[in-house]
């Protein structure tokens, strides 16, 4: 096949209007195709191959191969991405194995009169991302049992009058865990203790005055 095109496709390009032949012989139904058009159906032909999609070929004309390129370029790094995030999700599964839903506390809110320094503190002592969009830290993974929020007070998107909040962490290693939230700025309410009734823990403050019991195991 001169266009590299098997003939397939060439019908389809030409029923969806990407590559019409110059003549259609009206009885044997051969499509015939003038020498540029060759060329533009081996281009066809190379943009297949990359997955490029039939939309996306017709924005060629208009804006050129490198701009059809890069955009689909996005489309399969979105695609890489998505696909990265489920492997990470099946070595968790493979690791930790399947979820099991079960009732438990996921979220809790806390104030911070300064937010900037609330998000530096979680950050540096617990590694939780903080979400604009939703006001709210992030500790785990969704849909993991380790998945919580910890959503910060806010007039427009997350109203509430109360005072200062007090919530447990669970930590693998609480002296390094507790030491590592003096580092970031909290204040110790009670340094690490064991008692028989309950895990090791201690509790700290942060800067917004909440107080945070810490939970080793």
């Amino acid at each position: 096949m001169v266009t590299g095109l098997s003939i397939t496709a060439l019908r389809h390009y030409d029923d969806v209007g990407l590559l019409a032949p110059a003549y259609v012989d009206p009885d044997t139904g051969y499509r015939r195709y003038r020498p540029n058009q060759v060329d533009e159906a081996r281009l066809y032909a190379a943009l297949r191959r990359l997955e490029v999609p039939v939309d996306a070929m017709r924005a060629v004309r208009e804006h050129g191969v490198g701009a059809v390129l890069a955009e689909h370029r996005e489309r399969l790094q979105a695609r890489a991405d998505s696909l990265t995030s489920l492997i990470e999700t099946v070595d968790r599964y493979m690791e930790k194995g399947l979820p099991v839903k079960t009732r438990r506390i996921s979220q809790v809110t806390i104030v911070a009169e300064d937010l900037p320094a609330s998000v530096a503190f979680y950050r540096d002592a617990f590694d939780a991302d903080y979400h604009e969009e939703i006001s709210s830290f992030q500790f785990g993974t969704y849909p993991d049992d380790d998945f919580f929020l910890l959503t910060v007070a806010n007039p427009q998107s997350h109203p509430w009058q109360g005072g200062p909040a007090k919530f447990g962490l669970g930590v693998a290693d609480i002296d390094a865990a507790h030491a590592r939230a003096l580092a970031a700025g909290a204040v110790e309410i009670e340094a690490p203790v064991d008692r028989p009734w309950k895990p090791r823990s201690s509790t700290v403050q942060d800067p917004g005055g909440n107080h945070i019991d810490l939970y080793e195991g």
